[in-house]
């Protein structure tokens, strides 16, 4: 990513765009670039000016036009004290100092769409000022050039966060502006702007400061310091708005200049890491993709992370590295799923094959603590020659980023989807591969059923594969999330060893804007609302200079008919610019479902959403615990069966919520190769409890997001309910089991597809 200096900006500010001209598929080749986002703007103008004072008329009234008049508060709020404001600096790191009130840039800037004088076009120039934690803005300093011999408005901005990325601000929507009425005696001072209310930032988010410059140039100008640095994002940025603005969301940016503005900030009291409810855990040495099953059936989840690399659960809350041990042949993968594919009790482990110069890796438990590379003998390859990124003319392998375990035809055999992605070679650059099924002989070896599937084969740049029985008709379907703005799949299963993409149909492909989707990676379902049926929470890069034409994550509500709305914006969700893979569990036992969302790249934390009971969200970073910077997948499990969810993302956070209300949790068990219909791992049933009015639902999943996999046992937070309770368990290709007053301290039960019932934690030994 190439930065240059302000005044040498010429034919060259890209910013950090990532792509030159007009492809809005143009974007670099690491495979975690490119997209879209915003709040809800339509992209059509630039900002107002706030209250509409430019700065540029000023007098002191002589020639009859209005004095200046300022609106900066003469004391800070409440009977706050000077020496209770903190002060946020970024800038002294240059003595160099520069105006953009003077012609310093280009007068003929060639852009995509025109020709631009940079010296007149309206321009906006801040800081992005991190907070620590909660608390409240009450005053900036700035240093001004560009001012007259008479007193001249000088107003300031305060603007909210726009994508989290430290250099771009929501410009259409002001958080305030405050007016001081200067001089040229005060150039070059540092002068005080006290906001008569201030300004409340309840996480830790930027707030920007900075000036507005309108169109002509000149004027009242926030010095800038001719600095930038190669070595680590710093946090500021000037906006020509409206140049390219056909290709630029509002026009285009440039980062990493530093303006000569500071904020002051009253904190909120901290919270001592101790006492928040999620803490790290140095049990485990974790990575960027991770599955959680219980390979040894001895009652707990055990954790499999790239590698392959097997944490083995000792059953008191710590973890032992048993890889060596365990797993006989290593072969390296990135992220996979487990599933009991032969039907012989015990969890065998798919493992992605994430580059074109690896294959896949089939481990097959051999029910005594090891696993067995079968992958020569069960067939399932992902050789493919469409592409050639090695530049020889041969067979090679196709990228896999995401699987899932699902039985495609209910015959009681576990299938696998296998989301491929793309190319990104010098000699086949962004060429996607197509996606694969394999069905399940029941043998221990699969055939290619991707063409017989009827699944697209169109392409796509497959990111990450969610299962579930969304329908809630006894088979599984299954949402693929494609990335490099391409459409995503929802795929229902008709019933006949067959997919239908019906995404178009049920409003969850993404918005079609400028030839364009989003940059999916991860998704998951859960039913948000509590009402009844199954919604879908999609992760998306979104990159803000791409807003107009590419998704930000989405919160699709199911209607109730077949149908999703995406409500994003009414659920509360925060725009952040590289969210990767939601996960949905309930955090604090109150019965509805919380969200979890990583961010990739260094510096950008993750996102925590509680739910407020009607399935709309309130961040909750802070508070909580739960914050990982690049975190890429994160899966759910209780690990130390202490009766609430703990998350893995990169770190292992234990939850120890002491608030957290009862919980039930539920483990289905089929009985294929017994007599029975459904899988032994029970993946794709359908888990219901009910206590009086209250409701819950939950599914088992073969795969989550982006070669992550939360846990096969279902966990219910009841809130406030006592019981007694209904578990219900519909088995896929199978029957529905249900079971009436099970107490509400029961802790775990297990439900057989034949009836059998257990209680308790250890595994039954089905």
């Amino acid at each position: 990513m190439r930065r240059f200096p302000l005044p040498l900006l010429g034919g060259l500010l890209l910013g950090v765009a990532g792509c030159a001209g007009g492809d809005p598929k143009g974007d670099a080749a690491d495979g975690t670039d490119g997209g879209v986002g915003a709040d809800g703007a339509d992209g059509s103008d630039g900002a107002d000016g706030g209250d509409g004072t430019d700065g540029s008329d000023s007098t002191d009234g002589a020639d009859g036009a209005e004095p200046c008049v300022e609106d900066s508060a003469a004391t800070l709020p409440d009977g706050l004290s000077w020496e209770e404001v903190t002060w946020i600096e970024l800038d002294g790191l240059s003595e160099v100092t520069f105006s953009l009130g003077d012609p310093v840039l280009s007068d003929a800037w060639e852009g995509s769409y025109g020709t631009y004088d940079l010296n007149t076009v309206p321009l906006e120039a801040a800081n992005g000022f991190r907070l620590e934690r909660p608390g409240r803005v009450v005053a900036a300093r700035a240093q001004w050039a560009g001012l007259g011999l008479r007193e001249t408005a000088a107003p300031l901005y305060f603007w909210p966060d726009f994508s989290s990325d430290g250099y771009f601000w929501d410009t259409e929507h002001p958080s305030a502006v405050v007016v001081r009425c200067l001089t040229d005696g005060d150039a070059g001072e540092w002068v005080d702007h006290v906001l008569p209310e201030a300004i409340d930032v309840p996480q830790a988010l930027h707030v920007f400061a900075g000036f507005r410059r309108e169109e002509g140039g000149g004027g009242p100008a926030i010095l800038s310091e001719d600095f930038f640095n190669d070595s680590e994002p710093y946090f500021a940025g000037v906006r020509f708005l409206g140049v390219d603005d056909e290709l630029y969301y509002l026009g285009l940016s440039s980062s990493w200049y530093v303006n000569r503005v500071r904020i002051g900030v009253v904190y909120e009291p901290d919270i001592a890491a101790a006492d928040k409810p999620f803490q790290v855990d140095e049990a485990l040495s974790a990575s960027s993709r991770a599955a959680w099953g219980d390979y040894d059936n001895d009652g707990d989840d055990d954790l499999m992370t790239n590698g392959p690399q097997l944490w083995r659960n000792n059953g008191d809350g710590s973890f032992t590295d048993v890889t060596s041990t365990a797993i006989s042949a290593l072969v390296g993968s990135g992220g996979g799923v487990w599933g009991d594919y032969d039907n012989d009790g015990c969890l065998d482990f798919f493992g992605q094959g994430t580059s074109y110069a690896a294959g896949e890796l089939l481990l097959h438990n051999n029910c005594d603590g090891t696993l067995s590379d079968v992958t020569a003998l069960s067939g399932i390859d992902d050789l493919q020659t469409e592409r050639d990124c090695d530049g020889d003319g041969l067979a090679e392998h196709a990228p896999t980023e995401g699987a899932a375990w699902f039985d495609l035809d209910n015959d009681g055999w576990l299938d696998l989807y296998m989301a491929n992605y793309e190319c990104s070679s010098d000699f086949d650059y962004f060429e996607n591969y197509d996606d694969r099924v394999w069905r399940n002989r029941g043998d221990g070896s699969f055939e290619d059923w991707t063409l017989h599937s009827g699944i697209p084969q169109d392409n796509q740049a497959g990111r990450g594969v969610t299962t579930g029985d969304v329908d809630q008709d006894g088979d599984a379907d299954l949402y693929v999330a494609n990335y490099r703005l391409d459409k995503n799949f929802f795929l229902e299963n008709v019933g006949d060893g067959t997919l239908t993409d019906i995404a178009n149909d049920n409003g969850t492909r993404g918005d079609l804007s400028r030839g364009a989707y989003g940059h999916s990676i991860g998704a998951a379902f859960g039913d948000i609302d509590n009402d009844g049926d199954f919604d879908l929470v999609v992760g998306n890069l979104a990159h803000p200079f791409y807003y107009g034409f590419s998704d930000r994550s989405n919160v699709f509500i199911h209607d109730g008919a077949g149908g999703f709305v995406d409500e994003r914006d009414e659920r509360g969700i925060y725009y952040r610019e590289t969210h990767s893979n939601p996960t949905l569990f309930d955090a604090d036992n109150d019965g509805d479902l919380d969200l979890f969302i990583t961010a990739v790249y260094a510096g950008r934390d993750s996102d925590f959403y509680r739910n407020d009971g009607t399935g709309h969200f309130r961040l909750d970073n802070h508070e909580s615990g739960l914050v990982q910077q690049n975190g890429w997948g994160s899966a759910a499990a209780d690990y130390d069966q202490d009766g609430d969810v703990d998350l893995v993302a990169y770190a292992l956070f234990r939850n120890d919520t002491a608030e957290a209300g009862g919980s039930l949790q539920v483990t289905a068990v089929g009985d294929a190769g017994r007599g029975g219909l459904s899988n032994r791992s029970a993946i794709g049933a359908v888990v219901e409890v009910t206590a009086g009015d209250e409701r819950w639902l939950r599914q088992v999943s073969g795969g989550s997001g982006t070669g992550v996999q939360d846990s096969l046992t279902q966990h219910f937070g009841l809130g406030a309910a006592a019981g007694p309770l209904t578990v219900s368990v519909r088995f896929p290709g199978g029957p529905t089991v249900t079971v009436a007053d099970v107490a509400a301290d029961s802790g775990r039960i297990w439900v057989k597809e034949d009836g059998s019932v257990q209680v308790g934690w250890a595994h039954p030994g089905w």
